[in-house]
């Protein structure tokens, strides 16, 4: 099932609002496994962008040529040959949720317990709100 997730960083840098559309296996689950599998397919998308930024470094001049007329070449996300690790990221995710630094929001109700269920289906909306400045930093 499609689902549109909405991200939010309640940050004064740069307030930005992003939706993506993420596939789902049908019914109800846990906020655990919905976490979980947002994280693995963000990373799947972020190593395969990672990916194909090798690939156009290497192969294709009309790419590079493109992306100069549009004013930036950039060869993938970052400059490290280290792939993301599905894993880690799926173990920090659940950590900063854990830790209050999440919020998620599903059809407008607040989820706060890894353990109840989320009765997402095609077409809810979900919505993660990042809620970092409480991370805080000495001033």
């Amino acid at each position: 099932m499609k689902i549109l997730i909405s991200v939010k960083g309640a940050s004064g840098k740069k307030p930005r609002i992003s939706q993506i559309s993420f596939e789902y296996p049908e019914g109800p689950m846990r906020v655990r496994d919905f976490l979980e599998e947002t994280v693995r397919s963000c990373v799947r998308r972020f190593n395969e962008r990672k990916e194909a930024g090798e690939v156009l470094r290497l192969f294709s001049r009309e790419a590079l040529e493109d992306m100069a007329a549009g004013g930036k070449v950039s060869f993938g996300d970052s400059l490290s040959d280290k792939k993301a690790d599905g894993k880690k990221a799926a173990d920090a995710a659940l950590k900063a949720f854990e830790d209050g630094l999440i919020a998620l929001f599903a059809d407008g109700k607040r989820y706060e317990d890894l353990e109840e269920i989320l009765p997402v289906r095609e077409g809810s909306q979900v919505t993660f709100v990042r809620l970092t400045f409480l991370a805080g930093r000495m001033w």
